[in-house]
């Protein structure tokens, strides 16, 4: 009789994740014949073994299909071929640049999803209208990105926004420092909103009367509605705004959902600007954290006693010594090192000074490379929806006339940095001055300070 096997069924083991792929003779006699090599260390193989895509990657990915999913569901479904086409490939491009065609038609696949699929689902299961939708979309922002290449930056950023930001200011600080007390005292929005008008912020919300509410946010939609209408008028080309239905859509989805709810109602609030800012910051403060981690290489070999000073050292006790015969030369020292420093920035700012008047008779003229390199009148006749024939009147009727080039010390970004610290009433001496100082340089001798002066330039 066989005696029973003591091994325990092959039930109980664990199975092997896979098949040997020698057999066990064959790897004794490898291993009896080959030399043993060391194991390398887990250090050296983690970077092979984990690799994690950055997290860039994983966003786009999922932000392409998603778009894909919601304004193309006819090319995501066919198959893997066309899945793997960019977007710059099923779409039409809305900007010059791939990255920021990704980001607006992920906006716009959010509010297609949620505000038209809601209903139009519901109707036909047909896209041909959302497709209509996303072109005329297309048009309107290509249309706007050549629009905006003939804009004045220099105008725009240093005289046009410092001109409302300071306007703002003088209405904000005149409503809040009123000549009566209360209860005399008039309402601070009252006397801003009379200062600076405005037909979507009229009139002014009071809580005690409901109806001034409703009927300030019925002028606001109205405005945004005007807004959007005006705008398109001058984009679209004349076949596409006499489609009804496509123009009222796409003025609902502009004026309603991305003016006055995304813009109005979210990014213009005060909590939202703060968020965005501390998230910045946040950002900003983990990158430093971590270059200041990698750069903490030095190794502290005092003794905790030492680290904490309750324990002196010979060294602490000769400086101890001598620290009356130290305080004379070290002032001294100190002294000298400041004035090398700020004799070395003076001469900085000096050759800055002597370099830039010497090169600016060389630079072009401001009006003539600003009327070649970057008009708005070409940069609207060189785009596509300029050529097209059927929109030249549209586009005769925006080019506006060249005007000639302001001084750069007359720009309001010199006014708005003064209201900004109160200089007018801290030191209206240096005020005075510096208006003097400005009125020699522009209509002085050489009027340096004029259009394409020496200064100017």
């Amino acid at each position: 009789m066989t005696q029973p096997s003591s091994r325990p069924p092959n039930l109980l083991q664990p199975r092997l994740k896979a098949a040997p792929t020698f057999s066990s003779s064959i790897l004794a006699a490898t291993a009896s014949t080959t030399p043993q090599v060391s194991r390398p260390s887990s250090r050296t193989r983690e970077p092979d073994i984990q690799r994690p895509l950055p997290p860039t990657d994983t966003s786009d990915k999922a932000t392409a299909s998603f778009i894909r999913r919601v304004l193309c569901p006819h090319t995501h479904n066919t198959g893997d071929r066309n899945t793997t086409r960019p977007i710059s490939e099923v779409l039409p491009p809305l900007t010059s640049s791939n990255d920021v065609d990704l980001q607006l038609y992920a906006i716009i696949a959010i509010v297609i999803k949620e505000f038209v699929y809601s209903w139009y689902a519901k109707i036909t299961p047909d896209h041909v209208f959302v497709e209509e939708v996303v072109q005329m979309i297309a048009h309107c922002t290509r249309a706007l990105e050549e629009r905006l290449r003939g804009v004045d930056l220099e105008e725009l950023l240093f005289d046009e926004i410092p001109e409302l930001v300071e306007r703002h200011i003088i209405a904000y600080r005149t409503a809040h420092e009123p000549l009566q007390r209360p209860p005399l005292r008039p309402d601070p929005r009252q006397v801003y909103h009379t200062l600076c008008p405005h037909p979507a912020l009229s009139p002014i919300p009071n809580a005690e009367m409901p109806s001034t509410v409703n009927e300030q946010q019925q002028n606001e939609a109205a405005y945004c509605q005007l807004l959007v209408q005006g705008v398109l008028a001058v984009l679209l080309p004349p076949e596409d705004l006499e489609n009804a239905c496509l123009r009222t859509l796409v003025t609902d989805i502009l004026g309603e959902l991305i003016l006055r709810n995304g813009i109005g109602g979210k990014a213009s609030e005060g909590w939202f600007i703060w968020e965005s800012i501390m998230k910045m910051v946040e950002k900003v403060k983990a990158r430093l954290e971590a270059n200041a981690k990698e750069e903490e290489v030095e190794v502290d070999g005092r003794s905790r006693l030492e680290k904490f000073g309750l324990l002196s050292t010979n060294e602490d006790a000769k400086n101890i010594m001598a620290g009356r015969r130290l305080t004379i030369p070290m002032s001294v020292s100190n002294i000298f090192w400041r004035i090398l420093q700020y004799g070395y920035l003076a001469f900085i700012a000096m050759r800055f000074v002597i370099l830039g008047l010497y090169t600016a008779s060389s630079l072009p003229s401001r009006s003539s490379s600003s009327s070649s390199a970057n008009p708005s009148s070409q940069a609207i006749m060189s785009s596509p929806i300029a050529k097209r024939p059927e929109a030249p009147m549209t586009m005769t009727m925006t080019v506006s006339p060249q005007r000639s080039k302001r001084p750069m010390l007359t720009m309001r970004i010199w006014s708005l940095a003064s209201h900004l610290v109160d200089l007018d009433s801290q030191m209206p001496w240096l005020t005075a001055s510096l208006s003097l100082l400005q009125h020699h340089l522009l209509t002085g001798i050489g009027r340096v300070a004029a259009t394409d002066g020496l200064l100017d330039k």
